[in-house]
């Protein structure tokens, strides 16, 4: 969810969602794992389908190279 450079949005109202969120599925006796992506400043200047490549070249697994690829494709730049 994108709360950053939206009126009325912001810092407080992510933390309030993390929040939620996190509260959700722990009460209900599930784990909870997180990760985050500043995708702007990761991939402005880096050639996606290349990067993609080396990280399946390396090992990464592929489930971990279609999500970011999935979170990539769901930018859209301001």
């Amino acid at each position: 969810m994108q709360f950053g450079f939206k009126k009325n949005l912001g810092c407080l109202h992510a933390l309030f969602a993390l929040r939620q969120c996190v509260n959700y599925f722990i009460s209900r006796g599930s784990l909870v794992f997180m990760a985050a992506l500043d995708a702007k400043k990761a991939f402005d200047r880096v050639h996606h389908v290349k990067l993609l490549h080396r990280l399946c070249d390396i090992g990464v697994p592929l489930q971990v190279v279609r999500l970011i690829a999935n979170w990539y494709s769901k930018i859209r730049l301001l």
